[in-house]
C-alpha cells in the first residue's frame, strides 16, 4: 500500500471516528430525590446554616452562601442562582434590591466555583446532576422562607431554572435569564452533536479572553476560564428541558425568559424553541429582550464587570421580578 493510500485511509479512520463520537446518545439527566421543601422558617434557617458550615475551606469567604431575611417567613422569597465561573456575590447588589422590596433573598453557591484558586481544575467535575440537585435544594429551603417562591438563574443555571420549571409546581415563577442552552449561532442540531462530542473527548479548558488569559479584567472571583466537558453538561441538561417541553408544559405557574440582542454566549434558536414548545403546551411564558441599541450583554448582573450596564439590566429585572 502505497503512502498516499495510507494518510488518506487513516483520515478516512478519523473522520468515521468523529462522526461516531458526535453521533453518540447523551445520557439522559436522572430525576433527583424526591422534593423535600423546608417546614417552615426556623428550618429554612438551620439548613442555610449547615450548608454554611459545610462548605470546604478552599471556598473564598466572599462565594459563601449567603441569605437576606426579614426575620420572619414572608409572603415572596427569591433564589438567585449564580452564573458560570462566579459565585453568589455577583448577585449581591441586585440581591439587595430585592430584599428592600420586601422578599426574603437566597444566594445559593453551585458546586466547584468560588474556590480561591481561580485557576482550579475543580470545575472538569461538575455534572448536569449537580446542577440539577443545586437547583432543587435551593428551592426547598427557600420553601421555608416565603410562602410563594420565585427562582432566577443565569446562562447556566438559567438552565437549571428551566429544569426546575418543568418539574416543581411548588415554583411561583422561573425567572431565565440569558438561559445557555447552546453557543451562539449554533442550531440544535448541531448542540447535540458538539454535546456529545465535549462528553467524550478529553476536557480542556477555554480562556473567557485568549489574549489577557489570567489577567482578564472584570471580577475578581471570576475563574478565567471554563471547562470544556462543564459546558457540555450544561447542554446536556438544556437539551433535556427541550426535550421534555415538547411533551409537556413546565409545572411552574409562570415562566419569564429574559435575553438580549447583545448577548455574546447564548443560541437564541434554542431559547425560542423552548419558550414555544412550552407556550404550544399551554404555559404562560414572559419574554423579554432588550434590544441591542441598550448593548446589555450576557452577564447583566455582575456590576464588576467592565462591560455592565446595570443601571439598564436592573430595573428591568427587579420589575418582572416584583410583579
Amino acid at each position: 500500500m502505497g503512502k498516499s493510500a495510507g494518510v488518506w485511509i487513516l483520515g478516512l479512520a478519523v473522520f468515521a471516528a468523529a462522526l461516531w463520537i458526535a453521533a453518540a446518545p447523551i445520557p439522559p439527566v436522572p430525576a433527583p430525590s424526591p422534593p423535600s421543601p423546608a417546614r417552615d422558617y426556623e428550618e429554612a434557617l438551620a439548613r442555610f446554616e449547615r450548608a454554611r458550615a459545610g462548605t470546604d475551606s478552599s471556598v473564598r469567604v466572599d462565594c459563601l452562601p449567603r441569605l437576606l431575611t426579614h426575620g420572619h417567613k414572608t409572603d415572596r422569597a427569591v433564589v438567585l442562582l449564580h452564573g458560570f465561573t462566579n459565585c453568589p456575590k455577583q448577585f449581591d447588589s441586585l440581591a439587595v434590591l430585592l430584599y428592600e422590596r420586601g422578599f426574603n433573598v437566597y444566594l445559593p453557591r453551585v458546586p466547584r466555583h468560588g474556590i480561591s484558586d481561580r485557576m482550579t481544575i475543580a470545575l472538569m467535575e461538575l455534572t448536569a446532576e449537580e446542577l440539577s440537585a443545586c437547583a432543587e435544594s435551593a428551592l426547598d429551603l427557600a420553601l421555608g422562607l416565603g410562602d410563594r417562591v420565585t427562582v432566577v438563574g443565569l446562562s447556566s443555571t438559567a438552565v437549571a431554572t428551566a429544569w426546575l420549571a418543568a418539574r416543581r409546581p411548588d415554583v411561583d415563577e422561573a425567572v431565565l435569564i440569558a438561559p445557555s442552552l447552546g453557543p451562539r449561532r449554533v442550531s440544535l442540531f448541531w448542540t447535540r452533536r458538539l454535546t456529545s462530542t465535549l462528553l467524550v473527548v478529553p476536557n480542556f479548558f477555554v480562556w473567557w479572553d485568549s489574549t489577557l488569559k489570567g489577567r482578564v479584567a472584570g471580577p475578581t472571583q471570576c475563574y478565567p476560564r471554563f471547562s470544556s466537558r462543564a459546558l457540555a453538561q450544561v447542554y446536556r441538561l438544556g437539551l433535556e428541558v427541550i426535550d421534555a417541553a415538547g411533551h409537556a408544559k413546565p409545572a411552574a405557574r409562570r415562566v419569564t425568559i429574559v435575553t438580549s440582542a447583545s448577548d455574546e454566549a447564548v443560541s437564541k434558536e434554542a431559547v425560542r424553541e423552548l419558550s414555544r414548545r412550552w407556550r404550544a403546551r399551554g404555559a404562560e411564558i414572559i419574554d423579554y429582550d432588550f434590544p441591542e441599541s441598550l448593548a446589555v450583554r450576557h452577564d447583566m448582573i455582575d456590576p464588576e464587570q467592565p462591560y455592565q450596564r446595570i443601571a439598564v439590566a436592573y430595573p428591568v429585572i427587579v420589575r418582572l421580578v416584583g410583579e
